[in-house]
């Protein structure tokens, strides 16, 4: 049986090629011997007379005698499924319909819907090894038809071998590929442009599966009638009972919010019913759907069904703002910052001592919106950047017009003003994690620039970038270094002792800005209108200084194009 003792040799006659193919004989029955030493993993040196293409009705064999044994999953694996991939992928040629590689298995992209008796073939032997079924072996695997749904696969096979002569639209198919087909193509861009036919069956599958509560046939007509789409008019009613479905069956909360928004606007029947909107809102909310919760506060605000309460919708605005620029900041531009950006800016312009916070913060919504129409742009983004750029330009005007900000943009910002510290202590401060430098440079008798730089948090890795605003700027970006000038006129300074010693650059990972101890500002010569800047590395303070005024150079914004 073996020409050598470290490799056993197994010769493999065509008709044990298709058996085996078909499952009619398995792995250990063309190995021999004690299934200890037979498992395919063992290594073993293969040769079949000849090559055999695997057919449609092999495959639909060994999936029957898969279900009607109830063959365990490890059975299926080492018995059938692991051989054909390490040793027989070739001689079932295989290959020619995958490529040389069988991990391409796990990559092809499947027919939409089957053509041909290859387009089945390929469909049925990609989802098995999308399955990843050799991380689910337990302790005592469960039949292979707990994994996979072998019937639908059987059914496919037959309809298809039954139906192979009817045109594309009338053929018959199987839920799972129904199913598979609406998701592919629930994309409007795609749906548009697609042949007739496809639009046909598009229509027919969804249709067909809504009547049967099927959630991916149930989301794809309710959002195409929410405003229509190439295959769907629009129908805000049909869209309702639609969402109504997803939301209480499914807890797809989204559709409790769209739900929200359908009454909010009152886009049935034209008429707003805040009641409605209110409930749907609310339950939404309870699924922690950010928009939600921003137009519930949008009705706090308002006194839409509710009593008017600004401080709680102020405070929800706040709230959300914060979480959703933690969320932009690391990547995520298609959230919903920009939106909760604009609300908070609104609500701001009722507080005039936050006339420059306003602006900062309206520039800031203004950018995340031109980022999320450039990277993940959806119905509607077009309008909300008119909104903001309106909100924008008046909260442009008011700071102009302010008397109490007769210098808003000027870049010498004194210390104890509104915002003054706010770029510098957000680009450190926000990343408690993060590690940074400073470099100190005189740039006159009294004036030192700092340079603070964020250090990757892997060596030889790309930094993670830090969302910056800076007003007076006008400039909001995602940067890695921030650059400030400040007034270092005491001969005892330790900016001084920095700049006089060696040292090229500090590390830190912790920045305090505050009220001076009296005691110590006044043994340094300060009386007054100044904070303190200590930095800290591990607990221990690197370096102070006394700051009264602060000039910021301009950043660089460092978001990656395209």
């Amino acid at each position: 049986m073996s020409k050598n003792k470290s490799q056993p040799y197994i010769f493999v006659t065509q008709q044990k090629l298709i058996d085996f193919c078909r499952y009619d004989i398995g792995w250990f029955d063309l190995v021999g011997g004690s299934e200890d030493d037979a498992y395919p993993t063992n290594g073993f040196d293969v040769q079949c007379e000849v090559d055999y293409p695997m057919q449609l009705e092999d495959l639909r064999i060994a999936l029957s005698h898969f279900a009607d044994d109830e063959v365990p999953l490890d059975d299926f694996l080492f018995d059938w499924w692991y051989p054909v991939i390490v040793y027989f992928f070739n001689n079932l040629c295989l290959d020619e319909l995958f490529g040389p590689d069988p991990d391409a298995m796990t990559k092809i992209e499947l027919p939409t819907i089957p053509m041909t008796e290859e387009d089945v073939l390929v469909t049925i032997l990609a989802v098995i090894a999308h399955s990843d079924l050799d991380k689910k072996l337990p302790y005592q695997p469960l039949p292979l038809s707990h994994y996979v749904d072998l019937d639908s696969m059987i059914n496919m096979i037959e309809l298809f071998q039954e139906d192979k002569d009817l045109p594309v639209t009338e053929r018959r198919y199987t839920v799972p590929q129904k199913t598979a087909f609406i998701n592919h193509w629930d994309n409007n861009l795609l749906l548009k442009d697609a042949p007739e036919d496809i639009k046909t069956l598009f229509v027919s599958f969804t249709d067909e599966l809504c009547e049967k509560e099927i959630f991916e046939a149930l989301k794809a007509k309710a959002y195409a009638c929410y405003g229509g789409n190439a295959v769907y008019a629009s129908d805000f009613k049909e869209s309702a009972k639609l969402l109504e479905i997803l939301w209480r069956k499914f807890s797809f909360g989204y559709a409790a919010n769209t739900l929200g928004y359908i009454h909010y606007y009152g886009r049935i029947d034209g008429k707003p019913d805040y009641e409605r909107a209110f409930f749907y809102f609310s339950v939404a909310s309870n699924f922690n759907i950010i928009e939600a919760k921003y137009k519930l506060a949008d009705m706090f605000m308002k006194g839409q069904y509710v009593l008017p309460n600004p401080p709680l919708a102020y405070q929800t605005y706040v709230k959300l703002y914060d979480e959703t620029r933690f969320y932009f900041e690391n990547g995520e531009v298609g959230c919903d910052f920009a939106d909760c950006a604009l609300r908070l800016g609104r609500a701001l312009a009722d507080l005039p001592s936050q006339r420059l916070r306003r602006y900062a913060v309206m520039l800031e919504a203004d950018y995340a919106i031109k980022k999320r129409i450039e990277k993940s742009y959806e119905y509607g983004d077009k309008q909300v950047q008119a909104n903001i750029r309106e909100e924008l330009a008046k909260a442009r005007a008011d700071l102009i017009t302010d008397k109490d900000y007769p210098r808003p943009f000027d870049r010498w910002r004194d210390i104890n003003t509104e915002y003054a510290t706010e770029p510098i202590e957000s680009f450190v401060n926000n990343h408690s994690d993060s590690v940074y430098t400073f470099k100190l440079h005189r740039t006159g008798c009294d004036h030192v620039k700092f340079t603070i730089t964020r250090l990757p948090a892997v060596s030889g890795k790309d930094v993670h970038l830090s969302f910056c605003t800076q007003p007076w700027g006008e400039f909001t970006g995602m940067v890695s270094k921030l650059e400030f000038t400040v007034i270092d006129d005491n001969e005892h300074s330790m900016l001084k002792t920095i700049l006089d010693s060696d040292v090229k650059e500090t590390t830190f990972d912790k920045l305090v800005i505050e009220e001076p101890d009296i005691k110590l500002s006044k043994a340094f010569g300060k009386n007054g209108g100044f904070k303190a800047f200590k930095f800290y590395s591990h607990g221990v303070l690197v370096c102070f200084t006394f700051i009264d005024k602060i000039f910021y150079n301009k950043p660089k914004d460092e978001y990656p194009e395209g």
